[in-house]
């Protein structure tokens, strides 16, 4: 398949394969793994009559390819990881690489090696055509983050790979595209039913409404626009270049506003035709895109064109490029969205333990030791999913003040040392903002293994203008600075000194 010199890697370190307990599954998977690539090699020489790109041995027309639901996979690790790996992400793979094939239909690609990455590894993860690269980070805790990262990653080989956006500023058609099917792989994957997996989605959907608002308040209004170059999109000089607007901008690239936009852009569109409607949908439009680059208009003009009566809702390529694409800040669409999860089972529970919290820190400003006892006895907390707890601590951050008992109890009720970075992550935030010292030992221990998300924590640290913790900050850069990814280590240069 031919493909942008961008996806091109090659991974160069010490790393163990970690396979099964049963050795048996281990040779069978290599057996199959074999056959596989056998039967591909012979079986690939059809003619390409129905797809529009330039003739190659192409999967999507290979009925070999076709029926294999999970493509042979191998998993990798540095060996300190190794057992971590086989408890935590080797069981997920396939489930994933499934769920992925029964939404999407056949794989692009024929196999598919993943491989755990350092600390200093600059995201959550990376996808390549046969590799994926995840961060150590997804390895702990639940399995949530594991698998959710994971299909993330998959969802790459159609969406990034297998079609690619034509022009590079159109980010969102990639990350936008990967962030709304990890969550339908994922549903799919925990075999969840109709109603749990609409649950879930909506609590996802809060969450990434909340971080959508955050980052648009504190960004640049120009780095929040999906369509930068608006309807220059695509244009080319003589040469055949072009040009990436803002594609210097080293900050950009820790920017969530491509996912989280584009994300929204697609669950509005599906809330529109439903689910079902949705899904079929996307399988015609990767098999008449597969192997080729293509532009925002392409994929709105296939939409538009499949659900033709939309266009007497009043629904346009136009209105969605002035709702969604073209201005920065909330899309209009999208203010009324909260309304919507009011309801939410899961985001009830969440409100309901946040007023708990806040009765039981009021109760230990003003009250003695023998009453807080008595009122720690009385309450029961319900037990949380991590997407629940990443909620709970968001809302407990907007909460003026809390003591110090009260973040004592929060930590040790919910395990938060123990849990997935995602909520980690929250709960530092709070660390920080209530200056809990007995947590920065903690606290510098998650910058230093999880360095790709503690961006934002460094820049917390130094708003805080707290001596102790602007010195726990030059502490770790010192330390780190010479193993960090280059752009995370100009972007936090730029913060501290």
């Amino acid at each position: 398949m031919p493909m942008p010199a961008s996806t091109f890697t090659i991974a160069v370190g010490y790393w163990v394969e970690v396979v099964a307990e049963c050795s048996f599954r281990s040779q069978t998977l290599n057996s199959s793994s074999s056959s596989s690539s056998s039967n591909y090699t012979n079986k690939s020489s059809v003619s390409l009559l129905f797809c529009g790109h330039p003739a190659y041995p192409c999967r999507f027309q290979n009925f070999i390819a076709q029926a294999q639901n999970c493509i042979p996979y191998r998993v990798f690790a540095p060996e300190y990881l190794k057992l971590r790996s086989q408890e935590v992400l080797l069981p997920l793979v396939a489930q994933c690489l499934s769920a992925a094939h029964c939404v999407l239909g056949t794989h692009p690609f024929s196999r598919v090696d993943v491989l755990i990455v350092p600390a200093s590894f600059s995201s959550l993860g990376m996808a390549s055509p046969h590799i994926v690269f995840l961060s150590q980070s997804v390895l702990f805790g639940k399995q949530n983050l594991c698998g959710i990262r994971l299909c993330h990653e998959i969802a790459h080989a159609w969406f990034g790979l297998a079609i690619g956006a034509r022009d590079w500023t159109e980010e969102w058609i990639s990350e936008g595209f990967a962030t709304y099917f990890e969550d339908v792989f994922w549903a799919n994957a925990q075999k969840l039913s109709e109603e749990a997996a609409k649950e879930q989605h909506q609590l996802k959907s809060l969450l990434r409404w909340r971080r959508l608002r955050d980052e648009i308040l504190n960004s640049e209004e120009e780095l929040q626009v999906l369509r930068p170059n608006k309807q220059n999109t695509g244009a080319a000089s003589d040469s055949g270049s072009t040009i990436v607007k803002h594609g210097l901008n080293v900050g950009k690239s820790f920017m969530q506003v491509h996912y989280l936009k584009g994300y929204f852009v697609l669950h509005y569109l599906e809330n529109r035709v439903g689910q079902k409607a949705f899904l079929k949908f996307f399988r015609l439009f990767v098999e008449r895109f597969h192997g080729q680059l293509i532009l925002s208009q392409d994929f709105l003009h296939m939409f538009m064109e499949n659900f033709s009566e939309l266009r007497s809702q009043g629904l346009s390529m136009e209105v969605i490029f002035e709702n969604w694409l073209d201005v920065a800040g909330i899309p209009k669409p999208l203010l009324d969205e909260t309304l919507k999860w009011t309801e939410n089972r899961l985001v009830c529970e969440v409100q309901s333990e946040v007023t708990k919290w806040i009765k039981i820190n009021k109760k230990d400003r003003k009250g003695s030791c023998k009453r807080k006892r008595s009122q720690k006895d009385q309450v029961t907390f319900k037990e949380l999913l991590p997407d629940q707890l990443v909620l709970l601590l968001e809302l407990l951050l907007e909460v003026k003040s809390f003591s110090f008992r009260t973040l004592q109890l929060l930590q040790k009720h919910y395990c938060l040392r123990e849990q997935d970075a995602e909520v980690r992550h929250r709960w530092y935030e709070l660390v920080i903002k209530h200056k809990h010292t007995v947590a920065y030992g903690d606290l510098i221990n998650f910058l230093e293994q999880h360095q790709a998300m503690g961006v934002y924590l460094y820049g917390e640290l130094m708003v805080n203008e707290d001596a102790k913790q602007q010195h726990l900050v030059h502490r770790c850069f010192t330390k780190l600075q010479e193993e960090m990814d280059p752009s995370l280590q100009k972007v936090i240069a730029e913060m501290i000194l």
